[in-house]
């Protein structure tokens, strides 16, 4: 049995949570936590425990902007060319006990296009419309859905990710404990695609043509030169990657 359907085996069991899976895939991968680089003015970067995020890449702005705020008492702050967003309110622990009965609060941003967005959120709902350069999520539950960006690094306990990419150069990963993932690759994308699945399927359409399910399945294929490189990894789940 391979670490990946191990963790998978341990999920299934009741034996680790979501969370506990992902970062056995962080693990496992053995890749550092940093953000792909990519040309931008800056990064907003929003640390918050338990919401529902929409963001819309907008153009004309200058700096980003919080359109409406339900009671999370978020605050936006300048630092040089980046800017850090926190919400007040609470004092407990990144990714601790939630009160689930409570529902979530929402907030919605505008971002200006060339900013880049490093989001660490315990639990709730990423809807970002519009192009952004570079997106770093890391989620504990729920769901993340982008239009489209050309930097990816989203790594989600349990939950969903779906979302466009543009990947030509540098290193780029999902990983996913328990959930489903699809992403569609834009033209001109130039990559090696490389997917593991513990327990579930895994699809490639287009011009790359994969289909496996099960137990361990693993998938490894390149789209042009291979210069960039993306990696899915999902503990237990499936996989779909589109090539239009």
């Amino acid at each position: 049995m391979d670490e990946y359907m191990r963790i998978a085996r341990l999920l299934e069991e009741g034996k680790i949570d979501p969370e506990e899976a992902r970062r056995l895939l962080e693990a496992l991968e053995g890749e550092s936590a940093e953000p792909v680089r990519v040309a931008s003015r800056g990064g907003l970067r929003a640390r918050i425990e338990r919401a529902d995020l929409r963001v819309q890449v907008r153009a004309g702005l200058n700096e980003p902007v919080i359109e409406e705020d339900d009671g999370l008492n978020a605050r936006l702050e300048a630092a040089g060319s980046d800017w850090k967003l926190t919400a007040g309110g609470t004092r407990r622990r990144f990714f601790g006990a939630f009160n689930l009965l409570d529902p979530r609060k929402k907030l919605r941003l505008a971002l200006p296009p060339d900013l880049a967005l490093d989001l660490q959120l315990g639990q709730g709902e990423v809807r970002i419309q519009g192009a952004l350069l570079a997106l770093r999520v890391q989620l504990g539950q729920g769901r993340l859905r982008f239009d489209r960006t050309d930097a990816l690094d989203v790594r989600l306990g349990q939950g969903e990710v779906e979302g466009r990419a543009r990947i030509v150069e540098d290193h780029h990963r999902v990983q996913l404990g328990m959930g489903k993932v699809r992403l569609t690759l834009e033209p001109g994308s130039d990559l090696r695609l490389k997917v593991n699945t513990g327990l579930g399927e895994a699809k490639a359409s287009g011009r790359l043509q994969y289909e496996g399910k099960g137990p361990s399945v693993s998938y490894d294929g390149s789209v042009g030169e291979g210069r960039g490189e993306l990696k899915v990894s999902v503990g237990m789940g499936d996989v779909e990657v589109r090539l239009p």
